[in-house]
Order: C-alpha cells, then structure tokens, then sequence
C-alpha cells in the first residue's frame, strides 16, 4: 500500500500543479482537443444538499444559581460536578447561500435531561398546597432531582475551520422526579417521589456553542426560574459541556 501511495501522490501533485492537455481520436480520425485545469474542481466534503439532518448528543454538568436567598430558610447546597444535562436528538442544518456558504441556520428536537444533585436535602412535595420544599436530612447518602424535557433549539451558525454558532431554545418539560437514598437504623432505605413538584412547565434560554468539525463546546443558560412563580425558589440554571454531531 504504502508504494502506490508514493507513487500516486507526486502524480496527484503533478496533475494539480499543471494544466494537461489530453487527446481523443475519434473512429473517423478527426482530432478533438480535451483541456483539463485541475484548479477548476472543488475539493472537499460539502453536500450539495441545502438541508441535512444529523444525530446530536451532549452531555456536562448542570450549575444552580439560588437568586432569591431568605434568611431563616433552608436552602440545598448543590453538586455541580455530581449533576449533569445530556441533550439526545436530531439537529437540521440548512444552508444560507450558495453551495459553499459558510452560514447556516441549525434546529432540531432533542430529549434533554437535567439532574441536580443537592447535599444531604431532599426535595418534597406538599400535595395539598401544591407547593415543593427542601428537608434536611444528615443520613441520606444521595439527593437529585431530575426534569426530563423536550427541548426546540435554533441557532445562526458561521463553519469554516472553526465553528461558531449562537441562539436560543425553548424547552416543554414532560416528566420529573426527586430521588433519596440513605442507611438507617433498619438497613438502605431509597424513596423515588414523581410529582409536578411545583416545577416550571416551559424553560427558556439562550445558547452558544464553538467546535471543530463534528465536535462543539456548549453553555445553555436559562433566563427562567427551574421552578414556577408560586414556589418559594429561584432557582437559575446553566449547563456547560460538549456535544457531537
């Protein structure tokens, strides 16, 4: 392998380099002058399709910031770096412009999962009032939360070497648990509640991502409050990670 490929690339360089003029005879003898200019053909790997639709998954940790801190209440101590967000879906790429347009416009529809990891709080819910609250408790081992949503994404994106893209989403949620696991005096006790648990129906934010290629850096930031106006928390979230088309 290795010798037809010496052979083959100063043959491929030769050919880019200089124009080669080839001939073609014809059955009844008459000449025909065929010019061949290397540097008239693109090379690369751009579709020429104007959208194409690509698998999406990302994944990082999820970051809480408390905005409205009372004295006297109880609040979470959160584990950034023991919760994460993984998106999982389709994103759409339709092009701007010509065939070798380097702007796009990216959508798509992906699964996203958020978990929040607290210390030693588990968050409950009071059925009655319908209103969530955090317990303290020094024996629970673990403590989450987990919103499950579906999330519309859309972007303005700049592709050359490096790409650049920055936008917005909106996210429905569609399920959501608080999960706690502990030793008592009785043995490993684990307690999984799955409630409205006073939640925000629709998240909203914006988005920036930077990359190479298939690969991208992300931060979703999200301008809303986790949860809903009639809950004692405001609650901002903010995912930074990777992703791959």
């Amino acid at each position: 392998m290795t010798r037809y490929l010496l052979f083959a690339l100063p043959l491929l360089a030769f050919l880019w380099t200089s124009p080669v003029q080839l001939q073609a005879q014809e059955p009844e003898d008459n000449d025909v002058n065929f010019d061949f200019d290397p540097s008239k053909f693109k090379m690369g790997k751009k579709s020429g399709k104007r959208t194409n639709i690509e698998g999406y998954w990302a994944f990082g940790p999820t970051f809480i910031t408390n905005n409205n801190e009372v004295a006297g209440e109880f609040y979470p101590e959160f584990k950034p770096f023991n919760s994460w967000s993984n998106d999982l879906g389709l994103m759409f790429r339709t092009r701007i412009g010509g065939a070798n347009s380097p702007v796009n416009i990216n959508y798509g529809l992906l699964w996203r999962y958020i978990n929040v990891e607290t210390d030693q709080a588990y968050l409950d819910w009071d059925k009655e009032t319908e209103i969530p609250f955090y317990t303290e408790d020094s024996e629970l081992d673990n403590s989450e939360l987990n919103v499950h949503t579906l999330s519309v994404p859309i972007m303005l994106e700049f592709q050359r070497k490096v790409a650049i893209a920055a936008g917005g989403f909106v996210a429905f949620r569609v399920g959501s648990n608080s999960e706690a696991d502990g030793e008592l005096d009785n043995g490993k006790v684990e307690t999984t509640l799955r409630a409205d648990l006073g939640l925000n129906n629709v998240l909203y934010g914006v988005t920036g991502q930077i990359g190479y290629k298939k690969f991208r850096v992300y931060v979703n930031y999200y301008l809303n409050n986790l949860f809903a106006e009639d809950t004692p928390y405001d609650f901002t979230v903010m995912n930074v990670g990777v992703a791959f088309f």
